[in-house]
């Protein structure tokens, strides 16, 4: 009589992660999120530097529009003219521009570009929308842009404050308009970044910024 064979089948062990093994993987894994957050930093740095570039370039933009295009400089007459006259005989020969957000009044959250000449800027026939008065309900940062007299002027109509590093503006005009030849009028602007609280002066004379750092400088002309 034949004694049936039964087949016995051993069980494959199951492999599991050694503690080596999983210690290494958290080792990689930190690695990892210690790299990514490396990388934040500068990361976020990037975006302020867009976004203040955007900034900025708007500032120029509406700068030069409003200079060379409002109708609220000198209506009916000539801008060039209003502009250089300002320019020769006003601030220190600085002219002084405010740009800024301002809310459209205390109960609205809807902005309004706000753009205009400090009031203590002279220009006959100017229209009160091309004035800055005061900085109520203003939303952000206040650009204060400081225009004077271009390296480009020819030397006979400026007066040149050579070198000396305490000395702003370099250059103003000094030459009435009559005697000023040249069919343009370059300027040396300056844009300067400052909190809508506590509010900035209106004014201030160009001494107070020799030792400050402008966060953009370009040179413009207008034509006449």
């Amino acid at each position: 009589m034949t004694t049936p064979s039964h087949s016995l089948h051993s069980a494959t062990p199951t492999k599991g992660f050694t503690l080596i093994e999983v210690v290494l993987a958290i080792g990689i894994f930190l690695l990892s999120i210690l790299a990514l957050v490396g990388l934040l930093g500068p990361t976020l740095s990037s975006v302020e530097d867009v976004t203040q570039a955007d900034e900025v370039t708007s500032v120029v933009n509406t700068v030069n529009a409003f200079l060379m295009n409002s109708p609220d400089i000198a209506p009916g007459g000539s801008r060039f003219n209003a502009v250089y006259n300002a320019l020769q005989t006003g601030h220190n020969g600085v002219l002084t521009i405010f740009v800024f957000r301002q809310f459209e009044d205390s109960n609205s959250d809807r902005e309004l570009l706000r753009v205009g000449f400090s009031s203590a800027v002279n220009i006959p026939g100017i229209e009160a929308d091309a004035v800055v008065s005061n900085f109520s309900n203003a939303a952000g940062p206040i650009y204060r842009v400081l225009l004077s007299a271009s390296s480009v002027t020819p030397e006979d109509y400026r007066d040149d404050a050579g070198a000396n590093p305490l000395v702003y503006p370099r250059y103003t005009l000094n030459e009435i308009l009559a005697n000023y030849p040249e069919g343009y009028l370059a300027m040396e602007v300056r844009i300067f970044a400052e909190p809508s609280q506590p509010a900035p002066l209106l004014t201030s004379t160009p001494a107070a910024f020799v030792n400050r750092q402008p966060i953009f400088t370009y040179n413009m002309a207008i034509v006449r």
